[in-house]
């Protein structure tokens, strides 16, 4: 195969990605594909560098099954996803992190420790990015070794720098996803999975003949079988599954593809069958395509058998394709660790010494550093290639780079599943064991011919690795216990541990407006910038451009701001604009923090688990009791802001949570803020119910208070009781009271009455005997009709006062209707209103109920009273009476008003009444609904009366009938 034809494949391929990845960009390819969970799992097939490509042949020739480790190690992290890598994924996408070195800066709070790390992560980057060069230049030179290994290099770095600057650093913002960097990736996952499936197939049917061939070849050849089984070094296995644990989500390729370019945790979910799946697949082909070069005797370094054996089979189509999965796996690993390692020099190296432009180039300035740091550690890679100058195998440089990488994971777990962990403990770790891997396994590389440094050191690799893991970890446990964290290192570790709950910012000011944060941005963004930004966040937020910003907002505000200047600069130089005096005194997170936690421990506690879970469980039954309390519940932070505001308040108020919580509780509403204000800055816990004027009624309130902790300076608990009710109740009590009083004294004055009418009706009779004027007997005569009507009313009333005076020891008699109900009709007419109303009494006299005279008399008062009220002046009242099977009818109907549907489930309760206050108790449909069915009947209300005009009401009674005929047998008709 010639060098042109090579130089023909890799242009084709490497433009096939170049149009994948324009054409996902350009939106040429549907975003539903682009977006595709699918898409960013596959694309996480980046883990299969050309050392899987390559160097696990070599592996497996020298060290058997032991290669297997490199995959299941990578296997269990995917497996694990749950425990690790979307817990991971909630951090970095809640705090916008991007990176390695991001995570430990926001963890343990230090740009030192992020400037440090970027460091670490670029020199332990470099010999795994070598090899990638390697492995092509290698897989060129085995092909046609008449092109320099140097130019052939040089030609890779240029063409990978390019793809990179292209699709990789498109966005100012680190967090801003790369669509078409992705879908290339993925793509490159794709052909590489392709190209050794296709050479296993051929190698398993043409050149072992199948299973029969196959097994035929290894029985007869029983020492190949024996090299695969030979068992590994003491403890190798171990420590090289510990180190392609860690190399699966720390190394900056892996942690940039997991978290960086994810925005969701179904694509780690689906990786969790994807990724086991595709590693298994390019496991299993490894033995095959070995046992094929050695049944072929191929003749070739055991990293590139494949290239050899398209030599000896002399077959171009087995090496074009051997090349394109080749350079499939090292330019995929190389354009997304050079992305990586760019964006981090530039967050925690350049931004923390340079001044950004005051203007709304910054963007561009951004944008353009990241180039050219992407071509600068395309340099520094080649330089290193050069340096190595391919005297080691693929396999031990892997090995080299994924040991140091190794040196994080104490970190990761502290940072997901300890809080204690401290930062001067993660530094003595990272240091420690830094240290121990630089010179027992790294220095061997660059220093080869050293005489303090012999060959032996390189062979106990795996014994190095282990130890320096062992006291990388130990001291980080040791100085954490003796240098413990601080308050804000633990309030970030709380928040990391429960599983990226975000963390809310904290308030540095009881007065921060939205000017204030504009000139912090200001100071270190520029006005433009600044002013670009915080319109962004305001309208994520659907918030005003305004200074007057509720407190809870600004909060909102800046935790947005915060996330997205960690995606443009980092999270160390956010911190540092937005909260420069971020923490209290006491470490403690400050008291308007609680609403939002309490909001975002809303939005994660599906995601919480184990004692987090049980704890969170508790605090929403806590809060829901609190919430649906039939009294208001108010809770203030030491500097009287609302912390908590629940339901019956938001009733009492007309006040939502939203917004008061924040508020200072003498910045509400008048009369709110007076009125709880006052009490507040008293020293009394009880204040009794108290006036308070709301929309134009009269409300009661009373009020309780007490300390939180028994400490007046962690703020109070305001209990606020409406009294409305129970006042109104009083005051109807006193009013019945008032009337029966009234009614007392009307029977009294009533029997008084009565002697003096009897008097002057003994008079009027007495005049016929004196004398025989006939104008003297006519006045007479009248004088006794007048008095025998004052007699009959004052009966009247006396029988009315009386009624209910037998304590519920009624007895049922014969009642006649008619009459019982023109005697209700007089009394009526004894009240001003009653006299204006047109009164018709349509019951037949031959209708008789049983029943208590008096109680009926008081129903139908009551119910014509009623009628009164609802009616105009003249207007027309209809009593009538009809007989239903074996009871009476009696309809009272009016022309009045009405009653509105939603007074109609109240209109039989005590008390309740739609009359003005005083002209009415309530009590009066109570007393009838309790009569009638005292009386065996049932009582009906139908409002409108005339559906056509949409106006007045029927009441229909039913009692018991009692025909005239058996009346008459007992002689009691009148």
């Amino acid at each position: 195969m010639s060098i042109y034809l090579l130089a023909t494949l890799s242009i084709t391929y490497l433009l096939l990605l170049f149009l994948a990845a324009y054409a996902s960009e350009r939106g040429i390819l549907p975003q539903r594909l682009v977006q595709n969970p699918i898409i960013h799992s596959l694309s996480l097939g980046v883990y299969a560098s050309a050392w899987t490509f390559y160097g696990a042949f070599g592996m497996a020739a020298e060290t058997g099954f032991s290669y297997l480790v490199s995959y299941l190690g990578a296997t269990a992290t995917f497996i694990l996803a749950p425990l690790i890598l979307i817990p991971l994924l909630r951090i970095t996408r809640s705090y916008q992190l991007s990176s390695v070195a991001d995570l430990f800066a926001f963890r343990f709070r230090s740009a030192f420790i992020g400037s440090l790390i970027t460091l670490f992560i670029l020199v332990a980057s470099m010999p795994l990015l070598a090899i990638q060069i390697q492995a092509f230049v290698e897989s060129v030179h085995v092909i046609d070794s008449s092109v320099p290994r140097h130019k052939i290099a040089a030609a890779f770095c240029v063409i990978i720098a390019l793809f990179s600057i292209l699709y990789g650093a498109r966005h100012a913002s680190l967090r801003s996803r790369h669509d078409g960097l992705v879908v290339a990736i993925a793509l490159e996952s794709i052909v590489k999975l392709t190209a050794i499936l296709s050479l296993t197939l051929f190698a398993f049917i043409w050149i072992h003949g199948g299973f029969s061939g196959l097994s035929e070849w290894l029985s007869q050849h029983p020492e190949v079988l024996q090299n695969m089984k030979q068992p590994p070094e003491s403890g190798s296995w171990r420590t090289l599954f510990i180190v392609f644990f860690a190399a699966a989500f720390i190394t900056p390729h892996m942690f940039h593809l997991l978290f960086g370019e994810n925005a969701t945790e179904k694509s780690l979910t689906l990786s969790m069958i994807i990724m086991p799946v595709f590693l298994l697949i390019m496991a299993l082909c490894v033995p095959i395509l070995l046992w094929a070069s050695q049944r072929l005797d191929t003749v070739s370094h055991p990293d590139f058998i494949l290239l050899g054996m398209s030599d000896q089979l002399n077959q171009q189509w087995f090496g074009a394709i051997t090349f394109i999965g080749g350079l499939s796996a090292a330019s995929g690993i190389t354009i997304v660790a050079t992305v990586a390692l760019a964006s981090m020099m530039q967050n925690h190296l350049l931004l923390p010494i340079i001044r950004l432009p005051d203007s709304i180039r910054m963007y561009k300035w951004l944008l353009w550093i990241r180039r050219s740091l992407i071509l600068f550690v395309m340099l520094g890679s080649y330089t290193a290639y050069v340096y190595l100058d391919h005297h080691y195998e693929l396999s031990y440089l892997g090995l080299i780079t994924f040991i140091g990488f190794v040196q994080f994971l104490p970190g990761v777990l502290a940072t997901l599943y300890w809080q204690r962990a401290s930062r001067i403990g993660f530094l003595a770790g990272l240091i420690v064991g830094a240290a121990f891997w630089f010179f027992t396994i790294l220095l061997p590389v660059l220093l080869p011919d050293a005489s303090l440094i012999t060959r032996d050191l390189l062979d106990k690799w795996y014994l190095f690795a282990l130890l320096s893991l062992l006291i990388n970890t130990l001291t980080m446990i040791l100085v954490s216990f003796v240098v413990p964290a601080d308050a804000e290192e633990q309030d970030t570790a709380l928040s990391c541990v429960l599983n990226a709950l975000p963390r809310p910012s904290s308030f540095s000011s009881d007065h921060e407006t939205l000017e204030d944060i504009a000139q912090r941005l200001s100071s270190r963004l520029g006005k433009a910038s600044a002013q670009r930004e915080i319109e962004s966040a305001l309208a994520l937020l659907k918030l005003p451009m305004s200074n007057k910003l509720k407190p809870l907002d600004v909060l909102r505000l800046r935790n947005i701001l915060e996330n997205n200047l960690s995606g443009l600069l980092g999270p160390a130089e956010a911190t540092a604009v937005l909260r420069p005096n971020e923490i209290s005194s006491k470490g403690r997170y400050k008291s308007r923090e609680i609403h939002l936690l309490e909001n975002q421990l809303e939005n994660y506690h599906e995601r919480l688990s184990g004692l987090a879970a049980e704890l969170d469980r508790m605090r929403r039954h806590h809060r829901f009791t609190l919430q649906r309390l039939p009294i208001g519940v108010c809770t203030l932070d030491e500097q009287a802001h609302v912390l908590f505001w629940n339901e019956a308040l938001e009733n009492y108020t007309g006040l939502s949570a939203e917004a008061t919580l924040g508020v200072n509780i003498a910045a509400l509403p008048y009369p709110w803020s007076e009125f709880l204000g006052h009490f507040t800055r008293t020293n009394d816990t009880y204040q009794p119910a108290t006036t308070i004027d709301i929309g134009g009624s009269t409300h009661w309130f009373s009020l309780h208070k007490t300390h939180l902790d028994d400490q007046p300076e962690k703020g109070l608990i305001l209990l606020v009781e409406d009294e409305t009710e129970h006042k109104a109740l009083a005051n109807r009590l006193a009013h019945t009271e008032r009337l029966a009083s009234v009614g007392r004294f009307a029977a009294g004055v009533a029997h008084e009455i009565g002697n003096p009418v009897t008097g002057i009706a003994c008079l009027a009779q007495n005049l016929k005997l004196e004398t025989d004027e006939p104008e003297v007997l006519r006045t007479g005569s009248q004088i006794l009709h007048q008095t025998s009507r004052i007699t009959r009313i004052v009966q009247s009333l006396i029988r009315f006062a009386h009624t209910g005076s037998n304590d519920g020891h009624s007895e049922f008699a014969p009642v006649h209707l008619c009459q019982c109900i023109q005697e209700a009709i007089d009394l009526v007419r004894l009240d001003e209103r009653g006299k204006d109303m047109l009164i018709t009494n349509q019951v037949d006299e031959s209708l008789y109920c049983d029943g208590d005279e008096q109680l009926l008399l008081q129903v139908f008062v009551n119910l014509i009273n009623n009628a009164c009220d609802a009616s105009t002046e003249r207007a027309k009242i209809l009593i009538d009476a009809s007989i239903h099977h074996d009871r009476l009818k009696i309809r009272v109907t009016d022309d009045g008003t009405g009653i509105t549907p939603e007074h109609f489930p109240r209109l039989f309760e005590p008390f309740f009444t739609t009359k003005d206050p005083g002209k009415g108790t309530g009590l009066g449909l109570s007393l009838v609904y309790n009569i009638i069915t005292e009386h065996y009947g049932t009582i009906e209300i139908i409002s409108p009366a005339n559906k056509k005009q949409n106006k007045g009401t029927q009441v229909i009674i039913q009692l018991p009938l009692r025909q005239s005929a058996i009346c008459t047998s007992v002689g009691y008709l009148n």
